[in-house]
Formats: structure tokens, sequence, C-alpha cells
């Protein structure tokens, strides 16, 4: 029989990218924590905190889904270009940013093990700001590149966010613009 042995803190510490200078700098109040996809450029992190135990709790939380890991690292709150602790009141209430992806070809709406670039959860008023300022007027079609964040408890609520988010776009897409005489 074999038993699995708990992470200790150290072990835990190094699975998500920090070394052992990293370590030291934990209660550093000159430094952010950031957060971003290994696999991803290490100058593009999607996320920054001061408070290390949200940013830990945040990369232990998408690291049991994302592809190739997510790791922390410490900036220096001086050269951070992030917004820090825009997202610590979701990663305090538990929720966690599930990428999704909208299918129009298969009909679905799916789970992508990776995360977003931007964690900003995905909304039909940014949507349609977006595409008024790039001069695209109506109809709103959710083609097949469009992925975006939904912060949720589990992946599953996060799919049924997604669906309601497709609902409403479906709805807008409906409207028809009223010919005016």
């Amino acid at each position: 029989m074999t038993t699995k042995f708990p992470m200790t803190t150290r072990e835990l510490y190094h699975s998500v990218g920090l070394s052992t200078s990293d370590i030291t700098k934990i209660d550093d109040p000159t430094f952010v924590w950031v957060i971003a996809a290994f696999a991803k450029r290490a100058d593009e992190p999607a996320a920054a905190f001061s408070d290390f135990g949200c940013a830990l709790n945040l990369v232990k939380r998408v690291n049991a889904f994302v592809e190739g890991g997510v790791g922390l690292r410490p900036v220096l709150k001086s050269t951070n270009k992030h917004k820090t602790d825009r997202y610590k009141r979701l990663v305090d209430v538990g929720l966690t940013p599930y990428m999704v992806s909208f299918n129009n070809n298969r009909n679905g709406i799916e789970l992508i093990d990776d995360l977003c670039d931007n964690l900003d959860e995905l909304s039909v008023d940014k949507l349609m700001h977006n595409l008024n300022r790039i001069g695209e007027i109506a109809p709103v079609d959710l083609g097949d590149n469009l992925h975006g964040t939904f912060w949720a408890p589990n992946g599953h609520l996060a799919i049924k966010k997604a669906k309601v988010f497709k609902a409403v776009l479906d709805s807008l897409k409906d409207k028809r613009p009223v010919d005016f005489v």
C-alpha cells in the first residue's frame, strides 16, 4: 500500500516556480506577486497581488486544471504594470477564473485548460463596446475564436455562466435595428 504524503511548504513553493531567493521576498512589502501560465512568456502575467497568500491560493486552484501549470513570482511594486489586487475579492470568496471557449462549429461551450491573459470576466457590455469601437456594428457573432474568463467556484458553474452569456448574445443577434421612415 502506498501512502500519498502531502507536499511540504518548500516543495509547494518550488512547484509554482519560486526560487530560494524568491521565497525570501514573501514578507517584503516592496514586492507584489504576479501569476502567469508557465507556457506563456514570463513577462506577460495575468494578475498581480500584494498578498502572497492570496496569490498562492489562486495559483493552487488554477493549477488543478491549467495544462502546463501556473507560476508565481515576485516583482518590484515600482515595475509592476498590472493593477494590484484587482481580483483579490474574487479569490478571497473562493472563485476561480475558468477560460471558456465558444465553438459555433461544434455548437458548444467548453472549458479550456489554460489561463486567459485577461482575467476580467467576459461581459456583453465589454464585447459590444469592443465591437463598436472597431467599427463593427451588429450582428453579434460568436466566431470560433471567442473565448474569455468566467469566475466561478467550479468548472460546471463557469459553463452555466457562459451559457447565460451566449443566450444574451444570441438574443442581441436576433434584434434588428429599427428603420426610421
